[in-house]
């Protein structure tokens, strides 16, 4: 029997009383009884629907819950009760034994610092390398994690790069220390699937060689299953079960467990449509060029979107997919205006929306047209706003002269359109967890009632429970509204259900497009089929895509490395 490299037992967690001023009350208890356990070497799997306790139990174990927020009950790390640990001890365990990836990578990416500076930081100041032996482990781990031209990528800035290179930058930065155990929260969120599994083939062969332990949150059952030994369901801050992940599916025995195993799309959301004669969204010979930092010092050119054409039906239903930089978002971002095109055309209803507009009542006409929905939501919504006061001001925008009853019937109406409780209207972003911040952000984009809602990875932060109300609520809006949907996804089986047509890029250029069964039923490129196997399901396994090492990278802080415990020691 390997050893425990991690334990938690029977922890709860709770948050500070709202206004302990204006009158007494207790702290809400979030969590009520974690018990997990996670070996050398092993991958455990904690999966529950948004808000149930997953992402608070392990920061927890980091020592990262806000401030005011109490633990109760034990957290071991190897062996030792962390709360009984002096704080100098406590924070080397932190830095060397453990790495915690987290699910919105450009919340913990400083803006205005190069990927370099943030992937050397610790390499310097925590295992006390040269800069040069740094700058050099830097680049091998950023290879490591399959990001291409890794030296070019420690001269950008976050943002310089897509929502998916930035979570690979943050899985090798923490892997830069070797630590025993990584903490893994939603860390494929924003990866498309061959990056995914890339990623996870990585991680495997740490796990191999090196007997590192890890604690998985993640949202996708099936990648749970494929990926982990174990997996440990949690609902309303309880563990309800753990389930050898081979087998979860048929020794599934609470009803909460057979619930999230058995959500899916239904499989009817397609149906045959009479399209329009003309298109509410047409776009022709695209493209857009950036000028980014080059290895070598300087600047070069970039070519993000290459000769992109496509075109969208009133209440129709388009995919576009690809690998994190193929391009996809810059042409959501064009279309939206958030951009300007180098070249080709942008048409919608008739009119050329190719450059942005200049005046702020053609902005607010062209929004009431098209919305977008942004892949990170912390970062698109006002951390200072109220969810209730973040929708009334969208609903004000597009709705002058609104009366207060109205507005708040409003309101309520689009807080029940994406099933959130009516309580959370007083709430502020922070305190949600993703999945309801994401619900937030669509919410908001539906006050407009547009005729285009652009989703830019719209639903990958949300648990599969809420992805299947979400898009059948998204398709059944389509159906009574008209309105069009332009998805930006890596998840094909998303895009399999609920778009008409589906467009594929790659490195900024239509690797192909057509009818859904078409594509994806029958695709006639190679990368199609590439990321149609990258797909977990039943029997799958993640395997290295990349050219394999020669040699394994030298090890910096491995389970044996010494911690210090007194001012003497180094």
């Amino acid at each position: 029997m390997t050893a425990l490299v991690l334990e938690l037992d029977q922890v709860s967690i709770a948050a500070p009383a709202p206004d302990v001023r204006r009158q007494a009350q207790q702290p809400r208890t979030l969590v009520h009884d974690c018990t997990l356990q996670v070996r050398a070497g092993e991958a455990l799997g904690l999966v529950g629907e948004s808000g149930s306790g997953k992402t608070l139990s392990v920061r927890a174990v980091a020592g990262l819950l806000p401030e005011g927020f109490t633990v109760g009950g034990t957290i071991r790390i190897d062996g030792e009760d962390i709360s009984t640990l002096p704080a100098r001890r406590l924070r080397d365990i932190r830095a060397r034994r453990l790495g915690m990836v987290f699910q919105t990578p450009r919340a913990h990416l400083n803006p205005l610092r190069t990927i370099g500076d943030f992937m050397t930081e610790a390499l310097v100041s925590v295992a006390g390398e040269k800069p040069d032996a740094a700058d050099r482990r830097a680049q091998d781990l950023l290879a490591e994690v399959g990001i291409p031209d890794p030296a070019r990528r420690m001269r950008q800035r976050p943002g310089d790069l897509s929502g998916g290179l930035l979570q690979r930058v943050m899985i090798a930065a923490t892997l830069a220390m070797d630590p025993p155990l990584l903490l893994a929260d939603e860390i494929t969120t924003a990866l498309d699937v061959t990056t995914q599994e890339e990623v996870m083939a990585v991680i495997a062969d740490l796990r191999r060689h090196r007997d590192l332990a890890l604690l998985f949150i993640t949202h996708d059952l099936a990648l749970a299953g494929a990926v982990c030994d174990r997996v440990a369901v949690m609902q309303h801050g309880r563990t309800v079960e753990t389930l050898r992940a081979a087998t979860m599916r048929k020794d599934a025995a609470d009803s909460y467990t057979q619930r999230l195993l058995s959500a899916t799309l239904p499989g009817d959301l397609i149906a045959d449509r009479v399209e329009a004669d003309e298109p509410v969204l047409s776009v022709d010979g695209l493209r857009k060029t950036f000028q980014v930092r080059s290895p070598r010092g300087g600047r070069e050119e970039f070519v993000a979107v290459d000769d992109i054409g496509f075109t969208l039906a009133r209440g129709g239903s388009l995919g576009i997919v690809g690998e994190s930089g193929s391009g996809k978002s810059t042409t959501a971002r064009i279309i939206c205006g958030l951009e300007t095109a180098d070249a080709g055309s942008v048409t919608v209803k008739g009119a050329d929306w190719t450059r942005p507009a200049r005046h702020a009542a053609d902005r607010r006409a062209r929004a009431r047209i098209a919305q977008m929905v942004f892949q990170d939501p912390y970062q698109s919504l006002d951390p200072r706003q109220t969810v209730g006061q973040c929708l009334s001001e969208a609903v004000a925008v597009h709705r002058r002269g609104i009366g207060r009853a109205e507005l708040d019937a409003r309101v309520d109406e689009l807080m029940a359109a994406v099933m959130l409780a009516p309580a959370l209207a007083a709430q502020r972003p922070r305190s949600l967890s993703g999945g309801q911040r994401q619900r937030v952000a669509i919410a908001r984009a539906l006050a407009a009632e547009p005729e285009i809602l652009v989703l830019d990875e719209a639903v990958s932060a949300l648990d599969v429970t809420t992805q299947v109300e979400i898009l059948t609520l998204l398709d059944g809006i389509r159906r009574t509204t008209g309105v069009a949907l332009l998805m930006i996804s890596h998840d094909l089986t998303t895009v399999r259900r609920l778009c008409d047509h589906v467009v594929v890029m790659k490195s900024g250029a239509v690797v192909e497009q057509g009818p859904i069964a078409d594509v994806l039923d029958r695709p006639h490129a190679e990368y199609t089929r590439t990321l149609l196997d990258s797909i977990p399901r039943a029997g799958w396994v993640p395997r290295r895509r990349l050219p394999a090492r020669t040699s394994a990278l030298p090890t910096v802080a491995t389970a044996t490395t010494h911690i210090p415990t007194s001012r003497g020691e180094r």
